[in-house]
Order: C-alpha cells, then sequence, then structure tokens
C-alpha cells in the first residue's frame, strides 16, 4: 500500500511540474565566455575593418512561456579586447586608427517557439530584434540589431531550470561626418557581427 501511495504522489508531483510549465514566467541569468565580434566603418572608398577578440558578456532577461510560445527580454552587457584592424582611407572627420577595447550594452527582444514544450529538456528558438551601444576606440556608435537565438533547457524542479545555447546578431547604424555649422549631412555607416555561446540558470516567477 504504501508503495502504490509513493507511485501515485509521484505521478501527481510530476505531472504538476509538466501543467506549470505550460504557463511559465522566469528569470535568466547567463554569462558567455566565449565570442566573437567585428565592426565596420565606411563612407564611399573608405572601408575600416576592427576585430576583437577575448570576447565574453553577462546577460539577464525576463522570459514568458505560454503552451510553447515564448516571449525574452534581454539586457546584456560585453567586453572584447582589441585585435586588429584592416584600414583602407584616410578620414578627415575622426582617427580610425584607435586601438581601444570595445564595449557593448543591449536591449533585444526576441518571441519564439520551443520543441518538446512542457517537457523537463526543451529546445527553445528565438528571433529578436533590439538596439547596442558600442563604445572603444572609433566606435561609440548606436547599432539596430537583428539578432537569432537557440538553446537547450533542462528543468530541475517546475522553477529551476538550466541552459546552454548559442546567440548571433548584425548591427546597423550611422556615425555623423559633418561640422555642426555645415549646411550639408554626411553619415558614415556603421555595422557590427557577434557571436557568443553562453549557459546560464532559469528561476521561476
Amino acid at each position: 500500500m504504501k508503495k502504490v501511495f509513493f507511485i501515485f504522489v509521484s505521478l501527481f508531483l510530476f505531472s504538476y511540474c509538466a501543467m506549470a510549465q505550460e504557463k511559465v514566467q522566469s528569470i535568466n541569468i547567463g554569462f558567455s565566455p566565449y565570442g566573437m565580434t567585428h565592426a565596420k566603418i565606411s563612407l564611399s572608398d573608405e572601408k575600416y575593418k576592427y576585430d576583437y577578440k577575448s570576447y565574453w558578456n553577462v546577460n539577464a532577461a525576463f522570459e514568458k512561456q505560454l503552451y510553447g510560445v515564448l516571449s525574452l527580454t534581454e539586457l546584456s552587457y560585453s567586453k572584447a579586447k582589441f585585435d586588429e584592424y584592416d584600414l583602407k582611407g584616410t578620414s578627415d572627420w575622426f582617427n580610425p586608427a584607435q586601438e581601444e577595447d570595445l564595449s557593448a550594452y543591449s536591449l533585444t527582444q526576441y518571441i519564439g517557439w520551443t520543441l518538446n514544450p512542457n517537457k523537463r529538456v526543451q529546445f527553445p528558438m528565438y528571433l529578436g530584434v533590439g538596439f547596442e551601444s558600442l563604445q572603444g576606440g572609433a566606435l561609440h556608435n548606436l547599432l539596430f540589431d537583428i539578432a537569432a537565438k537557440a538553446r537547450v533547457k533542462f528543468y530541475i524542479t517546475d522553477a529551476i531550470g538550466v541552459y546552454v545555447g548559442a546567440t548571433g546578431k548584425i548591427g546597423w547604424g550611422s556615425k555623423h561626418a559633418s561640422e555642426s555649422d555645415s549646411s550639408s549631412k554626411t553619415y558614415y555607416s556603421v555595422s557590427g557581427s557577434t557571436l557568443y555561446f553562453d549557459a546560464g540558470v532559469l528561476i521561476g516567477i
């Protein structure tokens, strides 16, 4: 009788956990120890490319899940060390030959879908748009980003889980290149691309 009761309680708790996951709100906290990032500034024949190494990233997000449909709002801060540049042209507006490390703050809103929803192991995929502020060297610019993210989640309990994943994003912006009192306005185009791998915890709220 005790064995039957134990099995019944175990099945009930497992079913409860699965049902609870149909509608979930959680805080995600993650860290990326590895990634790569590149940036470009260009105007006509002027083309400046910057590569960075030793990339790392910390991020925090608020996620909602309803029957496998996802909404993820993520804040992120990253740093990377200057590696090398490829400079073609001479700018009259700024010094492109700068070797400072790069830092970035970003806010991205994702929507997505989970494969294998309401299970202990899930495979969410996301698409997002957002803004990113690049700071370092010749780059002091705000970019509009398009991003994609894929993860593997494992729920330890109905409220606590862990994940590993990868994120890629590309962004576009502009850099003012005219005198403040000039009637004509010229802008450099600025672009950036980043790929990183991260892991973190999920805390249900």
